[in-house]
């Protein structure tokens, strides 16, 4: 399958230190803000100005890798942009694509979610996608050849050259939030049923191995815990370490 934004896709690229955000725990919604310097070109002579601005000299497409863990719902795309130009616009738009691409040919990448897109000829501004919903997943089927491959996210930008005036990509936010995962079918502890109110949350402590339960396939529920018990859940949830 070919690239369905043309033949000059970007192949993916490893993920930089400067796309890493600190990120909240919880279930509220966040924000990611990746700035037009973090975009990757595809070979097009590109320009920054003063203010944080990108702009081309010739028609450019960039993306940048969006930094979310595994079963983020992604909720809503933004871009920061300056459209001078009564002829044209920026976009951006999420995509999903195989890690590997094809030997000899374009990476295969499909759309996911909504397009941002600015206005006609309004100058700065910030523009924003309708809402949607789309989870992130690190394996899916791309090329729709029934087999899932593993996938990367990247946030793709069309900055075509000015017609008349200016256009100009400042940056993306993307709103999101974390998820409880879904739980199996079969249930993991004896005392835990699917009818229990918290089943969802004990499974998805088990599956991410913060807890193996209290013994003899039960997770005991309603006893008391310990501060030492806190610790050890805490520690493993968060990934809590030192630094040299």
């Amino acid at each position: 399958m070919r690239g369905v934004f043309g033949a000059s896709i970007l192949v993916p690229f490893a993920l930089g230190a400067a796309s890493l955000r600190a990120q909240s725990y919880g279930l509220e919604e966040q924000t990611l803000t990746i700035g037009a310097a973090e975009f990757r070109a595809n070979s097009v002579e590109t320009r920054i100005d003063a203010n944080g601005y990108l702009y081309n000299n010739g028609d450019g497409r960039h993306q940048a890798e969006l930094a979310l863990p595994v079963g983020a719902l992604v909720e809503r795309l933004c871009i920061f942009a300056d459209d001078s130009d009564p002829t044209g616009y920026v976009d951006a738009t999420l995509i999903i694509g195989k890690l590997v691409a094809p030997v000899g040919g374009d990476p295969d990448v499909d759309p996911v979610g909504e397009l941002a897109a600015s206005s006609l000829d309004v100058g700065y501004g910030y523009y924003c996608s309708d809402p949607f919903s789309y989870v992130l997943r690190p394996r899916a089927d791309v090329d729709d050849d029934g087999i899932e491959d593993d996938v990367v996210y990247n946030v793709y930008v069309s900055v075509p050259p000015a017609g008349q005036n200016a256009l100009g990509f400042g940056g993306v936010q993307i709103t999101w939030r974390r998820q409880v995962s879904p739980p199996p079918d079969t249930p993991t502890f004896g005392d835990v049923p699917a009818s229990d109110p918290a089943f969802q949350y004990v499974e998805a402590l088990a599956a991410s191995g913060i807890t193996a339960g209290c013994g003899g396939g039960s997770y005991c529920p309603d006893e008391s815990l310990t501060r030492r018990q806190m610790a050890v859940f805490l520690a493993k949830a968060l990934g809590l370490h030192w630094t040299d």
